[in-house]
């Protein structure tokens, strides 16, 4: 990609009172808002001369809208919330001296290494406050803006597909590659431009990463959209969190759900004697902790349930070696499903 040459750049007018079909004189030469720092007189107006700007070291902006976008990928909050908008029409920063500080620190003394900057955020005290907070604190700060106790956010659409194939052993580890389709309902997606027809891939495609899902500009990944991703026909800045039932419709029953269900179970199963081993083996692989002792008995007596509504020869051939029936495979999967869909399994 290359910059067309001057003689062939588009004549820019002003167009009177915002009307494009009245244009008016001089014609208009590139330059930055008065606001900040002049570009340098004896610099060509080029691509490469706004660059050389956006990194100068009297421009203020882009350090600070870098650090404030890494605030907010890790706290889900950032210090301006309003990440798309940084002028008068945005939110004023909830901690300004500490933005200004930030933006100065990452660009002097860090020199815009971004891992560096991250390494500091995520060990620093506030980061690693626990999350858990009083009904006095909730009613004072709802959203944590005062940064009283560590931050607690929704998993994107990519990470919760992601969470649910690692936790069962399902997602494949190769890298690069053309994008895949992964399994989804059938007849769901659709092009209304061509007949293009989605094909769920088969093998370890099946369970690439996120991030190589076949994605189309004005046909999204649906179970992406669902848990809010973009659909890609408008640039975000950032994400609206939600939390409706239609997301729950889909991690119960999406196909992707599904059989990652279905794998955790076999993982669960696989680990242990026993059902409360069993039980525990799962916590750990999705909330990465110990079950609490109401938790237990709360999923024992889920599992018993399900044991006892299975009917006879869900599972002919159990696929999970010698003592393991058809219904407690049933029931072990109803389990799995239970532990992607809860909120602690969501929320990181």
């Amino acid at each position: 990609m290359l910059e067309q040459p001057s003689y062939a750049g588009r004549e820019t007018l002003e167009f009177e009172r915002g009307n494009f079909l009245t244009k008016i004189g001089p014609a208009l030469t590139p330059d930055v808002p008065g606001l900040f720092p002049r570009l340098p007189d004896d610099a060509p107006r080029n691509r490469l001369t706004l660059a050389k700007w956006f990194f100068s070291p009297q421009q203020p902006l882009t350090a600070r809208t870098a650090v404030n976008r890494y605030w907010e990928q890790l706290f889900g909050t950032g210090i301006v919330e309003t990440l798309e908008n940084f002028g008068s029409m945005g939110e004023r920063p909830s901690h300004l001296e500490l933005l200004d500080w930030l933006a100065l620190h990452f660009e002097n003394d860090l020199h815009w290494d971004m891992k560096a900057l991250l390494r500091e955020l995520v060990t620093s005290a506030t980061y690693r406050q626990s999350a858990k907070s009083t009904p006095t604190l909730t009613e004072k700060d709802p959203r944590n803006r005062l940064l009283a106790r560590g931050p607690q956010q929704r998993l994107s659409a990519e990470m919760v597909r992601d969470q649910a194939l690692i936790a069962s052993g399902l997602l494949s580890d190769i890298m690069g590659g053309p994008p895949v389709m992964p399994p989804q309902p059938e007849g769901v997606w659709n092009s209304v431009y061509n007949d293009s027809k989605w094909v769920d891939a088969k093998g370890p495609n099946r369970y690439r990463r996120a991030i190589y899902t076949y994605i189309k500009r004005t046909s999204g990944y649906p179970s992406f959209l669902i848990f809010d991703a973009s659909d890609h026909d408008v640039s975000l800045a950032r994400r609206i969190p939600t939390n409706t039932p239609l997301q729950a419709l889909v991690t119960m029953n999406d196909p992707v759900y599904v059989e990652a269900s279905e794998a955790l179970a076999g993982r669960m199963l696989k680990a242990s004697d026993t059902t409360d081993g069993r039980l525990r083996c799962g916590a750990r692989l999705v909330l990465s902790r110990e079950l609490t002792d109401y938790e237990l008995a709360t999923l024992h007596e889920l599992f018993e349930k399900a044991r006892a509504e299975s009917r006879a020869g869900v599972f002919e051939r159990p696929a999970y070696g010698r003592g393991v029936s058809g219904k407690e495979q049933h029931a072990m999967t109803a389990v799995a499903i239970v532990l992607l869909n809860l909120d602690a399994a969501l929320t990181r």
